[in-house]
């Protein structure tokens, strides 16, 4: 017999949820920064396949700054990389935690252990509701069709390539 684990079909639907929109937004993300590439389509794919997040985002700020500059359109791409910094650390305090059984039948507990120079190890308890999961999976899909409509406006600007 396998191991079971606490959590509510519910709270795994939005769970899985959660990691296809982050999937999505990293694709929408990508495909920025291969327009901003401007060397075709399987060439930008080839730079940003094995790019971590975190180097995505960074890739795609070097390359806006490169071929825009500070342009009028530069505040509204920096908050949305700053919103997919945020994003990205929330999904990945969802990914990489143990979770439990909550303190009712409506929640489920996240549990992370860190262990820093700073402080030593830590445990860290939240009580996570099916909603607050559900609410999180949709601004994740809000912020790739933000990034969407950001890159088809370049286009339309001649600000980045289509492809």
């Amino acid at each position: 017999m396998a191991l079971q684990h606490p959590v509510p079909d519910n709270h795994l639907k939005h769970i899985g949820d959660i990691t296809v929109s982050f999937a999505m937004l990293e694709m929408m993300l990508q495909t920025l920064a291969q327009s901003l590439l401007g060397a075709g389509q399987r060439l930008g794919q080839i730079v940003v396949a094995e790019l971590s997040f975190k180097a995505l985002r960074a890739l795609t700020v070097s390359l806006y700054l490169e071929r825009n500059g500070e342009d009028a359109y530069f505040k509204a791409f920096r908050e949305l990389i700053k919103r997919a910094a945020d994003i990205e650390q929330e999904r990945n305090q969802i990914t990489h935690s143990l979770w439990a059984a909550g303190n009712d039948s409506a929640s489920v507990t996240r549990v992370k252990t860190t262990a820093r120079e700073s402080r030593g190890i830590h445990f860290h308890f939240e009580n996570v509701t099916s909603s607050q999961l559900a609410d999180f999976a949709t601004r994740i899909k809000i912020l790739a069709d933000d990034i969407q409509q950001f890159w088809i406006s370049l286009i339309e600007a001649g600000k980045a390539s289509n492809g």
